[in-house]
């Protein structure tokens, strides 16, 4: 079954294929030209038409002795039989197309295949340069000691996917200032972004697919206003207990689990890393929150539920090099 490294591994061996065409390009360029300038250094003289009807005008000297006829093959009065069959070649000689057998575009994987696995564990100042953005779901790993009051936070009371997509004025959920999303993200100079947003948007029984849309423009805009090394990290929507959904009918943790999965192909899509949280947030048969880390709401988080959120994100980043580890780098484990 594929993982998050076959995956990954896809896309590097698309850039190897690349990089080795284009390297055969100029080696068989090369070639060419050399080819080129041996035949111009070895190329026969060419002969003066004057010395050539002189040479042809000499008599040729008739030899003493005049060589045997070559004897010629008895005849059968039979047509030689052919070792190898015809081949009628123009059967070949066509074009046509041929039906697509990969699909290459990543539609429906499984989002528990597709997120970052455990390696190594990160110390607490990897969290110094990360800004976490979202609702007010992730805005408890900036309130409660038991997540990363370290980090920075673009996180919003309501907020769904569009308020960021429409740079909409909010209150910070952690520093209670009202500001606008787009211009506090930019401000916090991040390596990192964690986003966890949607559960806002899946209270009510509304299209995935204008969902998924407002995500991918959201993750463009991100592109276009921060650097170009910064890790975009795409958070899995955890469950909720089971009664919730009475009240929120669109809060159906198999509708969460199928919404995770459009969001774990658009990390592919967009070059994004999928951190599947609801590992560590929630029951696995049926996805929904664990009874330990419930609130009265039964949709966001304990305290005790926000520091096992922020043990798995520890775990759970991709090797970096300026990343610090507690005890044995990854890097000598596994490699780069």
């Amino acid at each position: 079954m594929a993982d998050f490294y076959t995956y990954r591994n896809e896309y590097a061996n698309r850039r190897r294929k690349r990089r080795v065409v284009l390297a055969l390009i100029v080696l068989l360029a090369l070639l060419c030209a050399g080819a080129g300038w041996y035949w111009m250094q070895h190329r026969p003289a060419e002969t003066d038409p004057a010395q050539a009807d002189a040479v042809a005008a000499e008599p040729t000297a008739t030899p003493a002795v005049t060589q045997a006829p070559t004897p010629e093959p008895p005849q059968t009065g039979a047509e030689p039989r052919r070792i190898v069959q015809a081949v009628d070649t123009a059967v070949w000689d066509t074009s046509a197309a041929v039906e697509q057998t990969i699909d290459t575009e990543y539609l429906n994987t499984d989002h528990r295949m597709i997120g970052v696995p455990m390696l190594g564990t990160v110390t607490n100042s990897y969290f110094d340069t990360v800004t976490f953005v979202g609702d007010s779901i992730a805005s408890g790993l900036g309130i409660y000691q038991t997540g990363y009051p370290n980090a920075k936070y673009a996180t919003y009371i309501s907020a769904g996917v569009n308020s960021f997509v429409n740079n909409a004025s909010m209150n910070n959920a952690v520093t209670k200032v009202s500001e606008t999303p787009m211009e506090t993200i930019v401000a916090s100079q991040p390596d990192y972004v964690y986003i966890l947003v949607g559960t806002n948007n899946l209270v009510t029984q509304g299209n995935e697919e204008s969902f998924i849309a407002y995500y991918e423009r959201f993750i463009d805009m991100l592109r276009e206003q921060l650097n170009p090394g910064v890790i975009l990290y795409i958070q899995a929507i955890p469950g909720v207990q089971e009664t919730v959904v009475q009240t929120k009918p669109g809060l159906d943790n198999a509708r969460i689990a199928i919404v995770n999965d459009l969001l774990a192909n658009l990390a592919l899509r967009k070059g994004c890393y999928f951190v599947n949280i609801r590992e560590a947030l929630t029951n696995p048969a049926d996805g929904s929150q664990i009874d330990e880390y419930q609130t009265s709401d039964g949709v966001h988080f304990s305290p005790s539920g926000y520091r096992a959120w922020a043990e798995y994100l520890a775990t759970h980043t991709v090797w970096n090099r300026r990343s610090q580890y507690s005890g044995q780098n990854p890097y000598y484990i596994y490699g780069a």
